[in-house]
């Protein structure tokens, strides 16, 4: 039930005002001569259900200046506008009765003015007006929205919180992106029902050793969530955890397939011996190589990526023998493998010393039941070229795995391997190709050639330039079909679609760099290119993005809606125009580990199927349940999803944003209607605390236990066990106990009239006692 408040005061009551005025600096900003006072920034802070301060700077000019805040309603802005009346006609004013004063000096002055008495989740416009006898200066009208009162659910959408990860964890907690050895595998089904994650601690179902860490799954019941421990049974000392992360590489985004290295060579013993363990489940892997392992989630069982056929060419030692996985398709049924070795009968090797030259790598596509085929073969050839990169380690190999774009290390040309054979992608640009991005089918390429980029057709075999004029400085991705591609040149961020060029957001800093490469960077586009989510430090909206504590900007998180007008929006500017206390932000693909080559594939789904729903970090605070000054995560959803009834959009918590540490975002289902995260805070009464991996997922939350009553000191004791239930036997009733017998002893006593001598009792011989015989009628005497 919604707790009740008390209303707050109408505006007549005036608004309680807290004037602070700082000096920025004597020479800064010092004026040429006396005039009226300047106004410089302006801005809004802290504003909750009631209060707000409002802020700006002034240059008093060398003249004695004062100055005051007005302030008004919106709904009360916009009537007088239609009226043909000045805006701030019946405007409140702060201070309240007169103007607060900044002196006569010549540098500007952090001015504050704290109201009270607001009108709570209510749009507000403001401006600060400075006067001295030069002359009077008007800053710019800017808006604030104060918060509603409380009362709802923390959680919209009827969220509710449910922890993922078993209560017990044998001392150990969920890490998070990162947190294992530089990285670590976490990653959610796109139904929501399951979710992997790893801990350095071991647990749960199946629990066995943790080398270097242990990797869990968890699947949702109607009762809970349960947790199989699928830790592969790899020696300690045979992973080399400080730069390559966790033995589990990728899941495929049902979670029914993930990847797994088998080791790295030796066993604390230098690099110059076989890999210790064994091969797994009883495949066909030579023994003693380092390998990859594809493991059925469904029936635990493994499939190596290099099978006995394949290990029939290598000429290799087992010590001498490195493979690194460069791609793969998403379902995990088509991989691309990188190695020095030969493993097919048209694939060259280059020695050196005992073994390869690791720096002309060969590339081997692997499919179920076709084992692994070389892919580096030059155009017109039979015999494969050393020297081959995969172009990107995601969106390089098509769905079905049909076609790869690769690269060749010597001529840096893109080529594409398809149906057995090679084409040059680049070709027509004259070589020299850097690839961007493709179409799920691999049917359409995108590259980049000194500022220029490309599109590539593989029906026509032939590339176009899209950009005659250059200056292409990134590119931030495409849509599934290819006719959608989002851009960042030096003029401003773009949209190229079916042959036309539409400005998304002005400025060539108008995308944040880390918004590219496609496969990594923190770009999501939605699968028909019509939603694009990026990140920038720039003010694209009007919002004033400038950190209130550092003056810096922060960074905020953008969804573009093309066609129509092209909306562009703020999901993670705060709602009351305040300015932020904190940057926020989505993730880009999660390495696992800092070793150059490292698996970086997967991108959490922080944009929902139908663009609607997003869900970023900040450490702004951007509601009011959020006190904890630390990264939280957020949702925002456009208005009509979800609960979500506001123009514009709503923003609400995922996480609780009371906990003592930060809570990090993990993954979504693909509707987004679950949304996973790590985070200290006990959001269940059953978790005791530690870091635990959470759901919070619509309409989701279980039955929970009431706590256990603490005892103290004697109430500590155990209960007495439950008595027998009665027999025949114990209902029968009998003679009963017999008599108390004495017996005979010195102690016994003797009875009235008698005494103890030599152990016998003698009649006493007392005197006879007087008798008082007591007068009724007088009251009594002698």
């Amino acid at each position: 039930m919604p707790i009740a408040r008390k209303r707050p005061r109408s505006l007549s009551a005036g608004a309680i005002a807290l004037t602070l005025v700082v000096a920025l600096g004597a020479g800064a900003g010092r004026a040429q001569a006396a005039g009226p006072p300047i106004v410089g920034s302006v801005w809004v802070s802290a504003a909750q259900a009631s209060t707000a301060r409002l802020s700006a700077q002034v240059n008093p000019n060398g003249i004695f200046s004062t100055y005051h805040f007005d302030y008004i309603t919106k709904a009360a802005y916009d009537a007088n506008l239609a009226g043909a009346k000045e805006p701030f006609t019946g405007s409140q004013r702060a201070p309240l009765a007169t103007d607060a004063n900044v002196g006569s000096g010549t540098a500007p002055l952090n001015v504050l003015q704290l109201l009270s008495s607001l009108q709570s989740d209510t749009a507000y416009r403001y401006r600060v007006v400075a006067k001295n006898s030069a002359g009077t200066s008007t800053g710019p009208t800017l808006p604030f929205v104060t918060q509603g009162t409380g009362g709802a659910a923390l959680l919209a959408d009827s969220r509710g919180w449910e922890m993922v990860s078993p209560v017990s964890k044998n001392g150990g907690q969920i890490e998070g992106p990162g947190g294992l050895f530089g990285g670590g595998v976490l990653q959610a089904a796109a139904n929501g029902q399951s979710v992997t994650y790893g801990s350095e601690a071991s647990f749960g179902q199946g629990a066995g050793g943790a080398p270097p860490a242990s990797q869990y799954v968890s699947s949702r019941g109607s009762g809970g969530w349960s947790t199989q421990n699928i830790t592969a049974p790899i020696f300690s000392g045979t992973y080399d955890a400080s730069d390559q992360g966790v033995p589990y590489q990728l899941f495929s985004a049902d979670l029914a397939r993930s990847l797994l290295l088998n080791g790295d060579h030796c066993r604390g013993e230098g690099d110059d011996c076989a890999v210790a363990n064994p091969p797994l489940g009883g495949s066909d892997a030579p023994a003693g190589y380092q390998n990859y392992y594809l493991r059925d989630t469904g029936t635990g069982t493994f499939t190596s990526l290099l099978g006995g056929a394949n290990a029939a060419f290598l000429g290799l030692d087992p010590a001498d023998f490195d493979l690194r996985l460069a791609g793969t398709a998403p379902d995990l049924l088509h991989s691309v493998v990188s190695t020095c070795a030969a493993l097919s009968a048209n694939a060259t090797e280059m020695a050196l010393g005992e073994g390869c030259d690791p720096e002309e790598p060969n590339l081997y596509e692997y499919s179920s039941g076709a084992g692994l085929s070389l892919i580096n073969i030059p155009p017109a050839q039979v015999t494969g070229t050393p020297g081959a990169v995969l172009a990107a380690q995601s969106g390089a190999i098509s769905s079905d795995g049909s076609r790869v774009y690769w690269s060749d290390l010597a001529t840096g040309n893109l080529y594409l391997r398809a149906g057995g054979q090679t084409k040059q992608v680049d070709e027509d640009a004259g070589g020299g190709g850097a690839f961007e991005a493709a179409s799920a089918d691999g049917s359409v390429a995108f590259f980049t050639v000194a500022g220029h980029l490309w599109r590539y057709l593989v029906a026509t075999d032939a590339a176009t330039d899209l950009t005659p004029s250059g200056g292409v400085v990134g590119v931030l991705g495409a849509s599934a079909d290819g006719t959608y591609l989002y851009y960042q040149d030096a003029s401003a961020l773009k949209l190229w679609q079916a042959g036309s060029t539409t400005a998304v957001a002005p400025g060539a800093g108008a995308a944040d760099e880390g918004n590219w490469p496609t496969a990594t960077g923190t770009t999501r586009v939605s699968a028909d290119g019509t939603r694009l989510l990026f990140v920038t430090e720039a003010s694209l909206s009007g919002y004033d993005n400038t950190d209130l504590n550092s003056g810096e900007p922060d960074s905020q998180v953008f969804l573009y809606e093309a066609g129509g007008a092209g909306a562009l929006t703020c999901v993670s500017c705060n709602p009351t125009f305040g300015r932020p206390i904190g940057p926020s932000g989505i993730p880009g693909s999660v390495p696992n580990g800092t070793a150059a080559g490292s698996t970086d594939f997967y991108k959490p789904r922080v944009l929902s199927a139908n663009g609607r729903r997003v869900f970023f970090e900040s450490r702004d605070a951007l509601v009011l349940a959020d006190t904890n000054n630390d990264l939280d995560v957020y949702q925002w959803e456009a208005q009509g999803e979800g609960s979500c009834a506001r123009v514009g959009g709503c923003i609400s918590l995922i996480s609780s944003g009371r906990a003592a540490g930060p809570s990090s975002f993990v993954d979504a289902s693909a509707d987004g209607s679950d949304a996973f995260f790590i985070t200290d805070g006990s959001l269940v009464t059953t978790d005791p605390g530690a870091f635990d991996l959470y759901d919070a997922r619509i309409g989701g939350g279980f039955a929970q236990s009431p706590p256990p009553i603490v005892c103290e000191s004697d109430a500590c004791q155990p209960l007495p066990s439950t008595p027998a239930d009665p027999t025949l036997t114990t209902l029968l009733s009998g003679p009963g106990n017999p008599p108390v017998r004495y017996p005979k002893s010195k102690s016994k006593r003797c009875k009235s009239g008698f005494v103890k001598r030599k152990g016998k009792c003698l009649k006493s011989a007392q005197p006879k006692r007087r008798h008082v015989k007591h007068d009724h009628k007088r009251g009594g005497g002698r």
